[in-house]
């Protein structure tokens, strides 16, 4: 069932009713009593929508029912063709809040006239989480999960499994397996977040659909682009040796290039903030590895990306040793953690 904020509900397996004022994940939503005034938590299942927040009736018919979970999108877009059916993923801040201090929601989006089977997972640092799975009509929307802003700060992926559905006569569509890969600097940046046909806030919106091929060249575009920016910062370097680095040593380069594939809208402190980030994360996944060597690629440059990398090593990783990288190798620009 699809209910959105400010519907009217009645309780299932209880007398009365009240205002939806939240979703809290795909299968709750918090719901302000009319008779205490006491917000509480109810399953979807348990509720049945008497009065969409657009003020139509819902009656309890099959043909009015469907009309009530299609509304959501086509009310918002006033034209919408499916010449080229889409499905989406959007970060979107609650009502009325400032997108990047307020928590997000993750929705999914059809866009299609397909009935969508779906499972969402994500990826942290420990590995890969089965969230939630379901089913959505065509033209509508749900959410998923809310994140706030430290969950997004450890989210690296979100995974999407869909396969499409269509009663009656059709043909079968190669299902989806789409990967994103967020950069969570972006959350912060209110330029991230635009005007779309599916929301009233602005929202960071993600694109699923599109042949797999067109995923590929992007993606290699992108590497292309990377290796541009790092063939050039090796001419600045003196020459490496010939032969491999020891198998036993990780580099890590922290430029933000080879980190992200985009730096428009950041400013230096954003871009010094995610570089950071991931100095952390490398070091926390390291942390029982004793022996292990990691050189991070810092650069020389102004000098503070390489102040501040051991300005947090003498802070918080005191009991490991560190020491300027191979001079041959990486000239005055890296520095080497020996994990204890």
């Amino acid at each position: 069932m699809q209910i959105n904020i400010g519907d009217k509900v009645r309780f299932l397996n209880d007398i009365g009713g009240g205002i939806v004022t939240r979703i809290v994940d795909a299968k709750t939503v918090m719901v302000l009593n009319e008779e205490d005034e006491f917000e509480i938590p109810s399953l979807k299942t348990n509720l049945v929508v008497v009065e969409s927040a657009n003020g139509i009736d819902a009656a309890p018919t099959k043909q009015n029912s469907a009309l009530s979970k299609s509304s959501t999108i086509s009310e918002q877009k006033n034209a919408l063709f499916v010449e080229k059916e889409e499905i989406y993923a959007a970060f979107t801040p609650r009502e009325s809040s400032d997108p990047t201090d307020s928590p997000l929601e993750l929705y999914l989006i059809n866009d299609t006239n397909h009935i969508l089977l779906y499972s969402y997972y994500h990826e942290i640092s420990n590995g890969l989480e089965g969230i939630t799975a379901g089913n959505l009509d065509p033209k509508s929307k749900i959410i998923l999960r809310e994140y706030d802003k430290k969950e997004l700060n450890e989210l690296s992926n979100c995974h999407f499994q869909i396969i499409y559905y269509q009663q009656g006569k059709s043909s079968i569509k190669t299902p989806l397996n789409r990967n994103i890969k967020l950069q969570a600097v972006k959350f912060h940046k209110s330029s991230s977040f635009r005007e779309t046909a599916y929301f009233h806030q602005d929202s960071f919106l993600h694109k699923l659909t599109g042949e797999l091929l067109e995923h590929k060249i992007e993606e290699l575009s992108n590497k292309e682009f990377k290796q541009v920016i790092r063939d050039k910062e090796n001419s600045e370097k003196p020459a490496q040796p010939k032969g491999k680095s020891s198998s036993d040593i990780l580099e890590i380069d922290l430029h933000i290039n080879a980190l992200i594939d985009s730096v428009t809208g950041l400013s230096n402190a954003d871009i010094l903030e995610y570089q950071l980030n991931k100095f952390h994360e490398i070091l926390r996944q390291s942390q029982h590895e004793k022996g292990k060597k990691i050189v991070f690629i810092h650069g020389i440059g102004n000098g503070t990306l390489k102040q501040k990398v051991q300005s947090e090593l003498k802070r918080k990783y005191r009991k490991h040793y560190q020491q300027d990288a191979s001079f041959k190798e990486y000239g005055w620009g890296a520095t080497m953690v020996t994990i204890r």
